[in-house]
């Protein structure tokens, strides 16, 4: 039990179509089994879950590898942003589209909207579950420097969360994490893991600006 909610806890991104380049984990299971551990070994008393917490962990990186070959796909180096919905579909060919706008990949809903700028985003919810994907260490997995830029807690298990992501043979961009794990059997646990393929990236001066009510933090629970 104290594993499972130390998993929860560690996570608190019209031209011609670009193939989406999905890149082999940099990191093997074992690799990253050893960097958990020693997150695990900074945290007092959760030594003696570290197997455990970290299989779990892996599992939900693995789950993660085909929403993050789509949001890749946008921010390939040397090509340009990708500036309405067409084009997104268009590099983000692993979706199954099924309309303008909105389509499927691995159990997740996908959006691109253009409100004001591009976007892709990735949607999961259900009640009672662990999220059960983690976009940030699947990209670290795959060598990419994750960074905050800003957080903040909505209440327990539940956050807001913005990330810079530099991955190797890609442009910087910027993630967006909202994740909610249900506290009860019958609330709703969710997940929008989202970019902007405009590849504009805020500081935290413009995300206190942009939600002045919320206490934006510059340290993110990881």
């Amino acid at each position: 039990m104290r594993a499972a909610l130390f998993v929860a806890s560690l996570a608190c991104l019209g031209l011609p179509a670009v193939a989406a380049t999905p890149a082999a984990a940099q990191e093997t299971q074992d690799q990253f089994m050893a960097r958990c551990a020693q997150t695990l070994s900074e945290t007092a008393g959760m030594e003696s879950y570290a197997n455990g917490a970290c299989g779990e962990k892996w599992v939900t990186v693995t789950r993660a590898n085909q929403m993050v070959d789509a949001l890749l796909s946008l921010f390939v180096a040397g090509t340009p942003s990708a500036l309405d919905p067409a084009d997104v579909q268009a590099r983000a060919s692993t979706v199954r589209w099924r309309s303008a706008s909105e389509g499927q990949l691995a159990g997740l809903n996908v959006e691109t909207t253009r409100t004001p700028t591009t976007r892709i985003a990735f949607r999961w919810s259900a009640a009672g579950e662990p999220v059960p994907y983690d976009p940030v260490e699947a990209l670290r997995v795959r060598g990419a420097n994750v960074d905050p830029i800003g957080c903040y807690m909505l209440g327990v298990g539940e956050s807001n969360s913005v990330w810079r992501v530099e991955a190797p043979g890609h442009v910087p961009f910027a993630l967006s994490i909202y994740r909610r794990e249900a506290p009860t059997a019958s609330a709703l646990s969710q997940l929008t893991a989202s970019a902007d393929a405009e590849r504009n990236i805020p500081t935290l001066g413009d995300l206190r600006a942009a939600e002045p009510d919320q206490d934006w933090m510059a340290t993110c629970p990881q």
